[in-house]
């Protein structure tokens, strides 16, 4: 046999006289096991070999201050990753208070590249304007035994190329892919028995009454700086009362700087009910809006079929925060034209 994987340690890597480089790899008898005697046979003789490393290598910009990392990630109940914005930028952004100039320093981190992978082959990860390729196909096919060099060639780019340009996109998506990576464990996790108990509720504890409840702090998450932002409840549906902006925009005029930024206020639906909305809509009554070019009445009976808005938005070859962004905003103009059908002004109390 003169082919053999495994996965060794790089030890030491020796330069010696005359421009000979020595590499000095370490494994175990079990990654090797039946292997021994064919790896002899080829002391001193020529092989070709391939190195790629189990283990990237990524930046963490730290807030000095409180020394943790400046960007936060939550994941709702469908795996997508959101950015979490500080609560000093949420507060800045609300009172239209220039934005703070942070003290940061960078820490290198270190993530499993199967991990990252893993992220990145279920589609979950985003795609970045600068990394405009298809990376969730580059890595599946990387994984099932094509080579880098196939791969370059039929994107028209060089092997060293495209090696540098997926180092670059699991940097970038490895803190996001570490945060889902928590997500899948604990739900794979059986659930204790006395979770699902009631507990007591202390008289401290007890919920506020309508009159007192406080409203609840605005949760504005995105992906990044170049992905489209999208906002969840702790349900994991989306908040498309209080839709964040995806681009610049005016946040009391609702001025939009693209088709597909919309600035949605919470009284954008008045006192129509988002029950009350879907159910227009899925009734086919509802209006046709030019700015709006997905077929909603039957995207949204899938939904209420069972399929998540992942899988709905890979349909239709689209990422699924850029389609809840033009969900909330077409709801947001159904029910505006709800409430003037129903003689009432939108936004009113």
């Amino acid at each position: 046999m003169s082919y053999m994987e495994f996965k060794p340690l790089v030890k030491k890597v020796n330069l010696k006289p005359k421009g000979i480089v020595e590499i000095v790899l370490e494994t175990s008898i079990s990654d090797l096991q039946g292997k021994i005697d064919p790896l002899s046979s080829m002391i001193d003789r020529r092989a070709e070999a391939t190195l790629d490393s189990l283990v990237v290598n990524y930046n963490v910009a730290i807030n000095t201050q409180t020394n943790k990392p400046v960007i936060g990630y939550k994941v709702d109940d469908t795996g997508i990753v959101h950015e979490v914005k500080p609560e000093g930028e949420q507060l800045e952004a609300e009172l239209g208070l220039p934005k703070e100039k942070i003290p940061t320093k960078e820490e290198q981190e270190e993530a499993e590249r199967t991990v990252i992978d893993d992220f990145i082959r279920e589609g979950f990860a985003p795609q970045f304007d600068d990394l405009p390729y298809d990376f969730q196909n580059i890595i599946s096919r990387k994984l099932a035994g094509e080579t880098y060099m196939k791969i370059a060639s039929e994107l028209e780019m060089s092997s060293g190329k495209i090696v540098d340009l997926v180092d670059q996109y699991r940097s970038r998506v490895a803190p996001m892919a570490l945060k889902w990576d928590e997500w899948r464990k604990g739900k794979d996790k059986p659930k204790a028995a006395n979770d699902s108990e009631e507990k007591p509720v202390a008289q401290d504890d007890a919920p506020a009454t309508d009159n007192e409840q406080e409203p609840a702090a605005p949760a504005e998450n995105g992906v990044s700086d170049s992905h489209e932002f999208a906002i969840f409840d702790d349900e994991g549906e989306e908040v498309d009362d209080s839709l964040p902006v995806f681009g610049e925009t005016s946040k009391e005029s609702g001025d939009v700087d693209s088709g597909e930024n919309v600035s949605v206020t919470p009284e954008a639906e008045g006192t129509i009910d988002k029950e009350a909305v879907e159910n227009f809509i899925l009734s086919g009554q509802a209006p046709v809006f030019e700015e709006i070019t997905y077929d909603f009445p039957a995207l949204l009976s899938r939904r209420r079929g069972g399929e998540t808005w992942i899988k709905i938005a890979a349909s239709i070859n689209i990422s699924s925060t850029k389609l809840q962004a033009a969900w909330s905003k077409y709801k947001k103009l159904v029910a505006e034209h709800l409430a003037k059908q129903n003689g009432e002004e939108p936004g009113a109390a």
